[in-house]
């Protein structure tokens, strides 16, 4: 399955009809509802009375790439890490608790791209950062400078090995804090963040008490 998140809502594009049938929010996607695929994220937009859209299809490649076809295309990279003692690092931005991540240059490599922007976001030491493993992808709709975006996040496990854990929220990305969480109290922090952020928790098989039931 496939999920596009526009905030807290979300276009699901998926094969398994059980889903939505066990969703009791769930509106059904149909051609003589909606316009074509590829239209269908600008008019979501609008929509704002819809909080999940399911796709039913056979072929959920096809209809994602088709999802995607008219949205700008930004790639970005991000890190779900911890420290030797095992704590989670956290940032907090726009009201909501988040995971540090940020777009991809050019021509750099996104695994570069994505222990940079957490080292930049969070003042870590670029050296100490090591990715571990990719956890998942995660795709984020979002309107900016009137065009409609869709940012692709490639998620990686990532250990940091320094010592030194004060960190430095960046300010100029509206970090307005940077923190090194235990896993017995990430709960209250997950009920103030975006869907997709705990779609990066529960991809990545990160174990503690909060992530029960999610």
């Amino acid at each position: 399955m496939y999920n596009i998140f526009f905030g807290s809502r979300r276009v699901a594009v998926c094969s398994n009809p059980e889903l939505p049938a066990s969703d009791p929010d769930a509106v059904l996607y149909s051609p003589g509802s909606f316009p074509d695929l590829a239209n269908l994220p600008h008019l979501f937009f609008q929509t704002t009375g819809i909080n999940t859209l399911y796709i039913p299809t056979l072929n959920e490649e096809s209809a994602f790439r088709q999802l995607c076809t008219s949205l700008n295309k930004i790639n970005a990279g991000g890190g779900l890490v911890t420290n030797k003692k095992g704590e989670v690092l956290v940032i907090f931005r726009y009201g909501k608790w988040d995971l540090p991540k940020g777009t991809q240059e050019p021509a750099e490599d996104i695994r570069y791209s994505a222990i940079r922007e957490v080292s930049e976001e969070c003042g870590l030491d670029m050296g100490s950062l090591e990715i571990k493993e990719h956890i998942c992808d995660t795709y984020h709709a979002f309107a900016r400078d009137n065009r409609h975006n869709l940012k692709y996040t490639k998620w990686y496990r990532m250990e940091f090995s320094g010592d030194d854990l004060n960190t430095i929220p960046q300010a100029s990305e509206n970090i307005e804090q940077a923190l090194w969480v235990e896993p017995a109290g990430l709960d209250s922090y997950l009920s103030n963040t975006y869907p997709s952020i705990k779609e990066v928790f529960k991809r990545s098989g990160f174990k503690f008490t909060g992530m029960k039931g999610r």
